[in-house]
């Protein structure tokens, strides 16, 4: 079941965290109780703090609150290792989901998680192994080989293992690079942001300077036999996408969505907007929706009661129904989001709801589709319970 806490509770979670690092990976539980053993009054327990700084400025919000104050002080929520998320859901897999966000009651650090199944007996730090970790799942095959050196079978074989289907569609998505005819290849997301990539070979270059020759390499135009960007570029684009969408669900627009509401219920006939191209928008928008199978909250952007006729709106009764209560302002960066306290449960019941959109997605195949220039069936490798994405705990930490 989804745990909700109390603004103050984010607050002292935030606190606990500031204090002692390790209890971002952390039950909500336990970072509760340790907020109850920090001395927020003593200038000696801040300086020891993990985060010094961090920490004083949730301390000083916290006394406000306590005072009866407002306070504008944002809590963080960081992803739980958003690459192996996006790569686990595109294809459902629930062995490598359960490592990303998948436990539905306890906070899992992937990185230990996999760092112990190792067994390295204190051969490797675990932020070697982290480090190893994260670049492969970006295509590297260097840093891993670096790290691990003669015992890198133990690696591959380990997150084969542990992490089954994203480890197999990130080795998949190098080689879709076969597929690809040209040195440009281009897809677009579900909300119609538009990726082009252009690969280049390098090359090298003699000339003459002062009577001396030299060499100097260049990058030309071309297409590179191997292109280990492809699968970093398609996953970080979904990270993209998803950073759009919490603020679009977010911090929307209370009015035009009250609007668009009545409008579905029949309140309001004649609810027009002025936004340019709304009716080809809406088509762009709906006709992506079909082939991905993923809707973008961007088109509530254009509708009235004109386009709600182009589009079926029991979906998008059920797209304005999952949204907050509330709007309310968020800051990201990359796969941390940052709001009041206040706000924490609906930040993080966003951020499942997006995903477990993705999980139900065909995105994957529309994205090598696109890559590919032909039809291409990214199959699921298993199954992934939507309710229990809706439930996780976890997902954002």
């Amino acid at each position: 079941m989804f745990q909700t806490l109390t603004g103050l509770e984010y607050l002292q979670a935030e606190i606990a965290c500031k204090h002692d690092k390790s209890f971002e990976k952390k039950n909500w539980n336990d970072r509760l109780a340790h907020f109850a053993t920090v001395s927020i009054l003593s200038e000696a327990d801040i300086k020891k703090a993990s985060n010094p700084v961090g920490l004083r400025a949730a301390i000083l919000a916290y006394g406000e609150v306590m005072a009866g104050n407002p306070t504008g002080y944002m809590c963080s929520w960081d992803a739980s290792s958003s690459g192996l998320q996006f790569l686990s859901l595109l294809v459902s897999c629930p062995t490598s989901w359960q490592l990303c966000g998948g436990d539905v009651d306890n906070c899992v650090d992937s990185y230990t998680t996999i760092y112990g199944a190792m067994h390295l007996h204190g051969a490797l730090t675990r932020k070697q192994v982290k480090d190893a970790i994260m670049t492969s799942l970006y295509g590297s095959h260097a840093t891993p080989e670096e790290v691990f050196g003669m015992n890198i079978d133990v690696f591959y074989e380990t997150m084969e293992t542990m992490a089954p289907g994203a480890w197999d569609l990130n080795l998949s998505l190098q080689e879709l690079w076969d597929q690809v005819p040209d040195n440009t290849y281009a897809w677009t997301l579900p909300d119609n942001f538009h990726a082009c990539i252009e690969t280049k070979n390098k090359e090298m270059q003699h000339f003459t300077f002062l009577g001396e020759e030299h060499k100097l390499t260049v990058e030309v135009a071309g297409r590179p036999d191997f292109h280990k960007g492809l699968g970093p570029n398609l996953i970080h684009s979904v990270d993209g996408m998803v950073v759009r969408e919490m603020l679009r669900r977010c911090s929307y627009n209370a009015h035009h969505i009250q609007c668009i509401d009545d409008a579905l219920h029949g309140v309001t006939k004649d609810y027009k907007i002025n936004v340019y191209n709304k009716h080809e928008m809406t088509e762009t928008l709906w006709r992506n929706y079909i082939m991905s199978g993923f809707l973008s909250a961007r088109i509530l952007d254009y509708l009235d009661s004109d386009t709600l006729m182009r589009v079926d709106n029991t979906i998008i009764t059920n797209l304005i129904n999952s949204m907050p209560d509330y709007s309310f302002s968020m800051v990201t960066v990359h796969d941390c989001f940052r709001a009041h306290p206040n706000y924490g449960n609906d930040v993080r019941k966003q951020y499942n709801n997006i995903l477990a959109d993705i999980n139900d997605s065909n995105l994957l195949t529309s994205m090598c589709s696109q890559v590919a220039g032909r039809m291409m069936n990214a199959r699921k490798v298993g199954r992934i319970d939507r309710d229990r994405i809706l439930e996780g705990n976890y997902l954002l930490t």
